[in-house]
């Protein structure tokens, strides 16, 4: 006998309810690593900082790892194995990170970290769909779960962030095991032992695929850790690990085209909205690069520390809980999506733009409030739009979607962020280089001795990384407009040419 829902018969509509938010909270709320408590866990291990950004990066390849084969894994297990298993592997993970001294194993970890944590929020979905009425319309579950998955991110970063701040990081990674094995023993009590569908073995999987695609994500993710560390192509190691990428690339690619069950689905990118789709996603991720840059300046310019970065943060979800009211309502009236994506565009654009022209070395924490919010808008609207976008012409069968929707996922939250992320790091150093060679004409031999030495030169090094923010912030502008204009030229799937200049824009 199969049963498609998750807990027992004997759980009552409320109490279901509140399982269903409950579990869904710690799933979303708990991560490997918090980016913010990195220079905590620096200090009390040892490893090096890169391989903490290279752990942060591998969780999220995890995430899309076991996605090509979810489906197989839900019908070949029941769900409260499913789920039992990933909350416990999350735990120990999560305790293995805190324990570890050696950046491999911390790698390592994150990495199981996120398959688990992946097998653990598919099981929530379903349900959630279910109670959202969303089967039919997934426009409805995007524009309800994304605000929620990006608010719970930016919220369990505050609360992580600020627990480490009275009790230690180590303390909240151990109560985020204990809090991971108290939701595993919860759904003992509570899921039930049917299965969902049909017990399908695991055969035809190509493990060998699956190899070849943790290879090439692992070996970009260290270049994107490591490479300004080790001075990029200089080191070996950089240069040993684009190689690799680069075979395991081809590799995948060659096999998944020649054999008769690929890991992979390279079949929706032969639809022109899916190749648009990702080039809306290269755009997204020019934009969310734009966070590194703030970053620079509230910890160098403005002196923030972690905590009030993090509260600075929770700023964004004002415009992620609008981003998500407006998809809702946009899609229960079925308007077109060129405009929805454009106001995700122009609320980073003009997030882009406010921090070009209020960056000071005085600013006040309120002016960042409002570039925040759209900044929180235009993520959560582009999380949205562009996915519903890119999958709208995709059949909705689940052989074709799931092994696709790897590939997607992966290019949005990890290739193209590490990406800009990478690139504006670098260039900002560059153009800091630049700025101080700029300023080095204003230095004035008397100005320079006695006690005014420090502050003279700390005063040109902060002017210098104040120039360079906002000569990169410039030429993101620049490309802002470009990407602008293309959004309101692009059709959307929809007639090019209509009767009316209107009817085409619209």
């Amino acid at each position: 006998m199969y049963n498609k829902g998750l807990f027992n018969s004997w759980v009552p509509g409320i109490l279901y309810l509140l399982l269903i938010i409950v579990l869904t909270a710690v799933i979303l709320l708990i991560n490997p690593l918090n980016p913010s408590n990195i220079s905590l866990m620096v200090s009390s291990t040892g490893v090096m900082m890169e391989y903490y950004i290279w752990g942060n990066y591998a969780a999220i390849i995890g995430f899309s790892i076991v996605l090509p084969f979810i489906w197989r894994n839900k019908t070949r297990f029941r769900s409260k194995e499913l789920l039992i298993t990933a909350l416990s592997v999350m735990a120990i993970m999560s305790v293995v990170v805190t324990q570890a001294t050696i950046g491999e194993v911390v790698v390592a970890a994150c990495l199981i970290f996120g398959v688990a944590k992946m097998v653990a929020m598919v099981e929530m979905l379903l349900p959630i769909m279910g109670i959202l009425k969303a089967e039919n319309d997934k426009k409805v579950f995007y524009a309800v779960f994304y605000p929620i998955s990006i608010m719970s991110s930016q919220f369990g970063g505050y609360l992580s962030s600020s627990a480490s701040l009275h009790i230690g990081w180590e303390a909240v990674h151990y109560y985020s095991a204990a809090t991971l094995l108290l939701s595993a023993m919860l759904c003992v009590v509570v899921c039930h032992n049917q299965r969902f569908d049909r017990k399908m073995p695991y055969i035809y999987l190509d493990w060998f695929g699956v190899s070849l695609y943790i290879s090439a994500l692992m070996s970009l993710a260290y270049i994107y850790a490591f490479g300004k560390q080790q001075d990029w192509f200089q080191s070996q190691n950089i240069i040993w690990a684009v190689v690799i990428m680069i075979t395991s690339v081809i590799a995948l690619i060659t096999r998944q085209l020649i054999i008769k069950h690929p890991f992979l689905s390279f079949k929706i990118y032969k639809i022109p909205q899916v190749r648009y789709a990702l080039l809306f996603l290269v755009f997204q991720g020019l934009f969310m690069g734009v966070g590194s840059i703030m970053s620079i300046y509230t910890s160098a310019i403005l002196g923030y520390n972690w905590i009030v970065n993090c509260e600075l943060a929770l700023m964004t979800l004002p415009g992620i809980f609008l981003a998500g009211y407006v998809s809702f309502h946009w899609g229960k009236n079925k308007m077109p999506l060129k405009m929805y994506v454009f106001s995700g565009f122009a609320a980073y654009f003009l997030y882009t733009v406010m921090l070009y022209f209020i960056m000071a070395p005085g600013l006040n924490i309120s002016q960042l409030y409002l570039p925040q919010i759209l900044n929180g808008y235009g993520m959560c609207a582009l999380f949205i739009g562009v996915w519903i976008y890119q999958f709208d012409k995709v059949p909705p069968q689940m052989d074709v979607i799931l092994p696709s929707v790897a590939p997607v996922m992966v290019f949005r939250s990890f290739i193209m962020l590490g990406f800009f992320t990478t690139l504006f790091g670098w260039m900002q150093y560059k153009f800091q280089i630049q700025s101080v060679g700029d300023l080095a004409v204003y230095f004035d031999a008397m100005l320079m001795s006695h006690n005014t030495t420090v502050g003279a030169l700390r005063d040109v090094q902060l002017s210098a990384i104040l120039a360079a923010n906002k000569k990169l912030l410039g030429y993101i502008i620049i490309a802002g407009v470009g990407v602008l204009i293309f959004t309101l030229l692009h059709s959307f799937g929809r007639r090019k040419y209509g009767f009316t200049p209107f009817k085409t824009l619209f």
